[in-house]
């Protein structure tokens, strides 16, 4: 490296690489800096929807590939940012993390904007001084002081607003979990799950051989299903579970060595024998039957190849107006929710793709599932959706301004490797 490229000195590090080690993270707080101040503009303005999004976190969920902690960090930041302008200054100058504005953030979140920009004059020094820990630290002794002039109501309120729970599913199936609960509450989950977490060995063993926090996730799961029981002392998963099996399984005309151990796809969910046993014995399956459609099928059977128990139809043209229960079992499957991408709205509704009063058939080929908002945006926003030609039997959204369509999220979108399908191939779905 020659001189002229050589860091300042730093005080911090007497080592020249320490130096610039410090400068990349000084340029990186810059960056960010740069990156929250845009995502506020975005997040006020409310350009999400211009993407088909419900929020500015759903927004960086699906278009930047946040988790959903990130995210709501993220727009949590921005926003407090546009309050605190000292704050925002030195995290453009790269003296504090983004970390410390996280910390700051949570307290602008709890205590509101006035309160936080009257003490940036004592948290934002310390900030520049200390690790995000202490920073905590203060926050917390901050919103005791601002509590002593609270009514205990008002301070119980408070404490009650900040409450929160995420969940956020990956891909390699597990469920992450975040929260913050009230003393109260908090303390007797901890009882709850402290008095199901004791050392508990296998059948032949002297030692619980699973970690504390195994013990105590295994204990939140008993807790859920002992609430989900459908007899005292007799706990069940109690869900409406939907086994999906294609006829050659059925018949066990796979292929031996194919990987699969007889019916293994639920949900687009590979499970184990074992597994598949467990979960028959403590969940309410019904079964939805899938076959292989021959090429020269007609229009009228192409593209919905399912049945739901022997002589429930899929298909109901014109008679009726409303999905029926097989109807919307056969869409979940198919759809696994709201078909808008990056939405997790898990509660949705059956929409016509051509529109019932325009002639639109109740068939599988004609609906979808929304989420009430997109529902909403689809048809007030100028949105549409259209079979999409590249991939049989799913949908694609068309933007009202004229952009290229975007593919809509099924199942097998959420569910990558998954060989269930409701649909044929050959386009004439």
């Amino acid at each position: 490296m020659s001189s002229s490229s050589q860091p300042s000195r730093d005080p911090r590090s007497g080592s020249a690489r320490g130096v610039a080690l410090l400068e990349k993270q000084a340029a990186i707080a810059r960056l960010h800096a740069e990156f929250l101040a845009d995502l506020a503009e975005f997040d006020a303005a409310g350009e999400f929807v211009l993407d088909n999004q419900v929020t500015a976190q759903a927004w960086l969920r699906h278009h930047a590939r946040m988790d959903a902690l990130d995210a709501r960090r993220a727009v949590s930041a921005a926003r407090a940012l546009r309050d605190l302008p000292e704050t925002q200054e030195a995290l453009a100058a790269g003296a504090i993390s983004a970390r410390h504005v996280d910390e700051l953030a949570a307290g602008h979140k709890r205590l509101g904007p006035q309160v936080m920009l009257e003490a940036e004059d004592t948290l934002l020094p310390l900030a520049k001084d200390a690790a995000p820990a202490d920073v905590r630290a203060a926050v917390t002794r901050l919103e005791e002081a601002v509590g002593a002039d609270e009514s205990r109501e008002e301070k119980a309120q408070r404490i009650h607003d900040s409450r929160y729970l995420l969940l956020s599913t990956g891909f390699n199936g597990t469920v992450e979990i975040t929260g913050r609960l009230p003393k109260a509450e908090g303390l007797l989950l901890q009882k709850a799950i402290r008095a199901g977490s004791q050392p508990n060995p296998e059948p032949g063993q002297t030692v619980d051989l699973r970690t504390a926090a195994q013990r105590q996730a295994d204990a939140l799961v008993e807790i859920v299903q002992t609430v989900l029981a459908t007899e005292p002392g007799v706990t069940s998963l109690r869900l409406d579970t939907t086994l999906v099996v294609d006829l050659p399984t059925l018949r066990d005309e796979l292929k031996p060595g194919d990987g699969r151990t007889g019916i293994s796809a639920i949900l687009g969910t590979a499970f184990t024998a074992e597994e598949l046993k467990y979960l028959t014995c403590t969940a309410n399956v019904s079964v939805l039957l899938t076959s292989t459609m021959s090429p020269h099928a007609g229009r009228a059977q192409a593209g919905m190849q399912v049945t739901v128990a022997p002589g429930v139809p899929l298909a109901l043209g014109r008679e009726s107006r409303l999905a029926t229960r097989a109807q919307l079992k056969a869409l979940w499957v198919r759809d696994g929710g709201c078909i808008a991408p990056g939405c997790r709205n898990r509660r949705v509704q059956a929409h016509h793709i051509r529109h019932w009063s325009d002639g639109g058939p109740t068939d599988l080929t004609n609906m979808c599932l929304l989420c009430s908002r997109h529902h909403h945006l689809l048809h007030q926003g100028g949105w549409q959706l259209e079979p999409d030609p590249d991939r049989a039997g799913r949908f694609r959204w068309r933007p009202p301004d004229g952009r290229d369509p975007v593919q809509a999220t099924h199942a097998s979108d959420r569910n990558p490797g998954t060989s269930t399908r409701l649909w044929d191939d050959t386009g004439t779905g």
